[in-house]
């Protein structure tokens, strides 16, 4: 049986351009247990797909590491909800 999926919404500060994108996208999806993460440039947020034991200290510090970048969780919502 799968593991339940939850989104994950970010905000994600300290992007300037697409590729600040490309780096805090694949920072994100290199966390385990994430499965996709969609970033947005124009609205500073990104939307992660992963199982529900995904911390958002692990996504905040993923994105941390990239350089500039500092990221919050705004809300974790199931993907039934979807």
């Amino acid at each position: 049986m799968n593991e339940p999926i939850v989104f994950i919404d970010l905000g994600v500060g300290g992007m300037t351009c697409d590729d600040c994108v490309v780096h805090v996208t694949r920072a994100l999806e290199a966390v385990p247990g994430v499965e996709n993460a969609t970033v947005d440039l124009a609205t500073r947020s990104a939307v992660v797909t992963a199982n529900p034991g995904v911390a958002a200290e692990a996504l905040a510090a993923a994105v941390h590491a990239t350089g500039q970048y500092n990221a919050f969780e705004r809300r974790r919502r199931p993907a039934s909800d979807a």
